[in-house]
């Protein structure tokens, strides 16, 4: 954990709970990832090398330009891909409802500092929003929290793309107000679709700022990407034995795979049917669905029907812009640990997999009590009990403190040695000393506990201060920035949290931000 200009603090992530391992090694130890990983994010040379691999025909940048004019008329960013030799660094988020998580701002704003990082070193490039209206499960994007409490809308999923649901059921009485408030109620209107009110909030905010965008619902983005999705068909004997196989050297190297994928069963695509993603199986020469059967050669020729899987889809962008890098967060980018089998096979090169930024804000009250309580940020980052802990273990009367310490130490001491004569003695006496062990181990928990509990029944206000740093800082033990939505935090700080944000975004460091505001 280390300082910052800014008055707040970076974080490793292998300090905070619940970081993947394949994350953490990506980001600071990346000779353990490189056989899944086609560059090292933290290497500044990784983004001249990855330009110098793109190969991006001309006739496909017009006809991709033309699609994105649709969203993106008048947009300086849109001239610019136009020109030839043009670079594209690319990001996305579900259609969320009031914007999604606020990391969906963070990722946004992410693209749009490396592309001006890029262009300003000669190389232009603009930066891309996938809305990914594609994704089927509405229930993943029908809700969003607010420090107030959760808003819901009537949708269920049925096998339609999320993008393309109705919003119904969202009340009037929202809290929020002012500019945020406005922007709810602008965008965000019974009637509309997902789609539709998630690209009206984002292009207001950061269209200015040069952000395109992208629907790959829309018919003439499809249809200009058909010629991809038809060779992957025919591929897909020839791959899917070789994703089936990365899994298990994910699995075998210690980490795990996102995406199950088993041999002549799982499909990497998807065919729309009716409005709806119809499901395929595929088992090594065949794909099947709803007692209907296609040869490779007879899906390809379904061309801009057909739709990708989760490991496909980030190689079928890419194919479609000439991407540099690629923004996600850890779990976006451990899909391409396994994609990058379909990279290396279908497009003959890999972007960049470059981590999103990362922030939690702190507001001016937690502030003063993490000073007031001398709290570490790694220490509250967690669920409710670790900050009660954290809280209560500065009001313990420091004699009774230093007195659980020693003995807990002591006790430890003498287990240690316990256990080397027992393994002199008699080594089949080590197991049973072990339980007895965890058994006094348990009960000198359950006292702290205990201890916990009368600090806190006795200080009711230290309670309070620690539900309030839990519920701002990190609400039922996720980080702020996964669970507050974006129009929350736009509530909170006005809309000058958004060039707030941007100014606060260093390319060279992936670090977890802690960012005092208020």
């Amino acid at each position: 954990m280390s300082s910052t200009e800014t008055g707040g603090v970076c974080i490793r992530h292998s300090e905070l709970a619940g970081a993947s391992r394949l994350f953490v090694d990506l980001l600071y130890d990346f000779p353990r990832v490189s056989k899944f990983f086609a560059h090292d994010p933290s290497d500044p040379a990784s983004l001249a090398a990855a330009a110098a691999q793109i190969e991006y025909p001309e006739q496909r940048r017009a006809r991709v330009g033309a699609a994105l004019g649709k969203w993106n008329a008048g947009s300086p960013s849109l001239e610019l891909f136009l020109e030839p030799g043009t670079a594209a660094v690319v990001t996305g988020q579900q259609v969320g409802l009031f914007g999604g998580p606020v990391y969906t701002l963070y990722k946004a704003l992410s693209a749009v500092a490396l592309a001006r990082e890029l262009t300003a070193q000669g190389k232009p490039t603009a930066p891309i929003f996938w809305l990914a209206t594609e994704d089927h499960d509405v229930e993943e994007v029908r809700s969003a929290e607010f420090f107030a409490g959760r808003i819901t809308a009537d949708a269920n999923s049925d096998g339609r793309p999320a993008g393309l649901h109705v919003l119904s059921g969202i009340a009037k009485a929202l809290p929020l107000s002012g500019a945020a408030r406005a922007l709810a109620e602008k965008h965000y209107r019974n009637g509309a679709t997902f789609g539709e009110a998630f690209l009206g909030l984002l292009r207001e905010l950061l269209g200015p700022l040069g952000l395109l965008f992208v629907d790959p619902l829309d018919t003439g983005l499809r249809e200009a990407s058909a010629e991809f999705l038809a060779r992957a068909a025919e591929a897909a004997p020839r791959v899917s034995p070789m994703l089936a196989a990365r899994g298990r050297e994910l699995e075998a190297a210690g980490y795990h795979a996102q995406v199950h994928f088993e041999d002549r069963h799982t499909s990497l695509l998807f065919r729309f049917e009716g409005g709806k993603r119809q499901q395929l199986k595929f088992d090594g020469s065949r794909y099947a669905a709803e007692g209907v059967s296609w040869s490779p050669e007879e899906l390809a020729r379904e061309g801009a029907a057909l739709s990708p899987n989760a490991l496909l889809r980030p190689v079928w962008q890419d194919w479609m812009f000439p991407t540099v890098a690629v923004i996600g967060g850890p779990g976006e980018l451990a899909y391409f640990a396994q994609s990058e089998v379909l990279y290396r096979e279908l497009l003959g090169r890999m972007p960049v997999a470059m981590p999103r930024s990362f922030f939690t804000i702190v507001d001016s009250r937690s502030a003063s009590l993490m000073e007031r309580y001398r709290l570490r940020f790694p220490d509250v980052l967690r669920d409710e009990g670790h900050v009660r802990n954290a809280v209560s273990q500065r009001l313990i009367p420091p004699p009774l403190m230093t007195t659980l310490e020693e003995t807990e130490q002591r006790v430890e001491r003498a287990f240690r040695d316990l256990d080397q004569q027992l393994r002199q003695f008699d080594p089949t006496l080590v197991d049973a000393s072990a339980r007895s062990q965890a058994k006094i181990r348990y009960q000198f928990t359950k006292n702290k506990s205990k201890i916990v509990r009368e600090v806190f029944r006795k200080n009711e206000q230290a309670r309070r201060h620690a539900e309030h740093l839990s519920h701002r800082l990190a609400p039922h033990g996720h980080l702020q920035e996964r669970h507050y939505s974006l129009l929350a935090m736009l509530d909170e700080y006005g809309l000058d949290f958004v060039p707030t944000i941007l100014a606060n975004i260093h390319s060279g460091c992936h670090d977890h931000h802690v960012l005092m505001l208020g």
